[in-house]
């Protein structure tokens, strides 16, 4: 039963506990030749698991991109360590996505990868749902957040294993009513990227706010990705004066904004500041980049929910990131490593279940409805082949002992409360509330 519901060393491995689930044989291995319990056969191949990962490696974007790269990195470590899938190691290829999702994703199938993860953006994520269905090799998404990417989709191969915008949007809003009051809030102004992100979570965040508050919104921006300069943005929204700034601005964009921001005064000028990514950027800012009522969020893990006396997996993964790459791990590190860590246990209870190494149909239909560990926590991934973890928020402050931002006054959020239940529509399910 153990096996047949992923209890292997794999899940235990990349939950990042200590010993193993089922036994030992008394050289460290699962009884079955170091591979977590799965029982070998004929038809396991001997070869290493070849697998691609697209994400951002330069530029503004890489705030991000990088971080999912050394979560992914850091699973599949754990994985081979803990002696494979099937007892396959994993081969991983990184290549730059930056416009270029549909090309990586084809070369990556024409080489004959058995599976792939990412890309970053959402824009590239929607493009690229249609060939993944196509070509029938299992993709899973480390980010590409646009709600409504599977919503009257039936997707087979196409999973993602990032919280969806309408979760971080809405539990922006819900942060601004808890701090403010609804009954102070009676102005809103956006500054949000120009593409899909940026335009689907201030459609989320405007009705949620708008249905909470009734709030009037009074200005909205939209600077390019890896924009030079907000200057224009920023003044705007200082004249108006809002009660609530929302922006989902991420990576250099957000670190650029928070420093144009400051230097023009505009979080002075607004009541309560909420920045759905802010968090990711975590590693490039510094002290005088938070000073103010500042809010952010951080998707589906943070390293200090649970406290890590609490959950001795948060510590060991913080540590590793650190020892690792030099950097706090972000929900953008969780993305990576959740996407690995969600198609690496699947895959192997599907091997244990058909006994052999399974196909790409088997594997997709054991990722849905299926459940697995992270050191974030538990992760479900649903029909619609979207993933679901606990959403963050929280107010940001300097840790002067830690030497780098972190997250005060948390809200840790159910997937329930900031997600619509499944069949509904995200933006009518806001609209209801």
């Amino acid at each position: 039963m153990m096996k047949a519901t992923g209890g292997s060393a794999l899940t235990a491995a990349l939950a990042g506990c200590s010993s193993l689930i089922g036994g030992e044989d008394g050289n460290g291995n699962g009884g079955n030749g170091g591979n977590g319990g799965q029982q070998q056969t004929d038809e396991v191949p001997d070869e290493p698991i070849q697998a691609g990962l697209q994400t951002f490696l330069e530029g503004a974007p890489a705030v991000l991109g990088l971080q999912a790269q050394y979560g992914a990195e850091t699973a599949v470590r754990r994985i081979n360590e803990a002696g494979g899938v099937a007892g396959r190691e994993i081969e991983l290829e990184v290549v730059e996505e930056a416009g270029a999702a549909i090309e990586n994703y084809t070369r990556f199938v024409d080489e004959g990868k058995d599976v792939t993860f990412g890309p970053i953006s959402s824009g590239s994520h929607e493009q690229l749902l249609p060939v993944i269905e196509e070509q029938g090799v299992v993709n899973v998404s480390t980010d590409g957040t646009v709600s409504t990417l599977y919503e009257g989709e039936d997707p087979q191969y196409s999973f993602r294993a990032q919280n969806h915008d309408v979760m971080e949007a809405s539990a922006a809003a819900r942060a601004a009513v808890a701090d403010l009051g609804a009954e102070n809030i009676d102005t809103y102004a956006n500054i949000n990227p120009d593409y899909a992100f940026g335009y689907d979570e201030r459609e989320i965040f405007n009705a949620a706010i708008e249905n909470l508050t009734g709030a009037e919104e009074v200005y909205s921006g939209n600077p390019a990705l890896g924009a030079s300069d907000m200057s224009s943005h920023v003044t705007a929204v200082a004249n108006e004066s809002p009660d609530v700034l929302f922006t989902s601005c991420w990576g250099g964009d957000a670190t650029l904004l928070l420093d144009q921001g400051q230097s023009q005064g505009l979080f002075d000028e607004v009541g309560v500041s909420v920045g759905t990514v802010w968090y990711g950027s975590v590693n490039d800012l510094g002290e005088d980049d938070i000073q103010g009522n500042l809010w952010g969020g951080s998707r589906n893990y943070y390293w200090g929910s649970p406290s890590m006396e609490q959950w001795p997996p948060g510590q060991e993964l913080y540590d590793e990131a650190q020892d690792e790459y030099g950097v706090v791990p972000t929900a953008h590190f969780m993305s990576g490593y959740a996407a690995v860590a969600s198609w690496a246990t699947a895959t192997e209870k599907a091997a244990q279940l058909v006994g052999g190494y399974p196909s790409q149909e088997q594997i997709a239909a054991t990722l849905e409805n299926h459940g697995f560990y992270t050191p974030a926590g538990y992760h479900t991934v649903a029909p619609n082949h979207q993933t679901y973890s606990t959403a963050h928020f929280g107010r940001i402050e300097w840790d002067d002992d830690r030497g780098h931002a972190v997250l005060e006054d948390l809200e840790a959020i159910p997937p329930s409360h900031v997600s619509p239940p499944q069949g509904q529509v995200s933006l009518d399910w806001v609209n209801n509330w």
